[in-house]
């Protein structure tokens, strides 16, 4: 087993913090007035005003930040199955070399395609000609 300059559970904890905090922190980073029952927050840039000065978050809590959480849309989940389909599509049919991984620790060598920049090509590619051609504004993935 490879040796790490963590502990596993430093590891995890990390990684896990990263993947739960995050996504709050970009959410609640830009300015934005916050409507929340008879109250109209307005919350600031500064991420210590919006938890101390504001109010916000202190009175409202994880209930709080759901209610400003935005929720996607139909046609964001359409946007996503379908970049999804394509992005699987291209990594099946365009071609690649074949690379194997490192060994597991149960015994298996996993076998991938090499073909991440011809895929990251066509899909760049993909979405200028459909822009190009009006077939889609790029500006619907800000809006949902």
């Amino acid at each position: 087993m490879a040796e790490t300059v963590h502990s596993p559970i430093v590891t995890f904890a990390s990684m896990l913090s990263l993947l739960a905090l995050c996504p709050p922190f970009v959410i609640l980073l830009p300015a934005r007035t916050i409507r929340d029952t008879d109250t109209l927050y307005e919350l600031p840039c500064s991420l210590s005003e919006i938890f101390h000065s504001s109010g916000f978050l202190w009175e409202n809590g994880v209930k709080g930040l759901i209610n400003i959480w935005p929720r996607p849309t139909a046609i964001a989940w359409k946007i996503i199955f379908c970049y999804g389909a394509f992005e699987a599509a291209l990594q099946l049919l365009l071609p690649g070399k074949r690379v194997e991984g490192p060994v597991s620790p149960t015994g298996n060598r996993p076998v991938y395609k090499d073909n991440g920049m011809a895929a990251y090509f066509v899909t760049l590619a993909t979405y200028l000609g459909l822009w190009w051609f009006g077939i889609f504004n790029p500006a619907i993935v800000y809006d949902h």
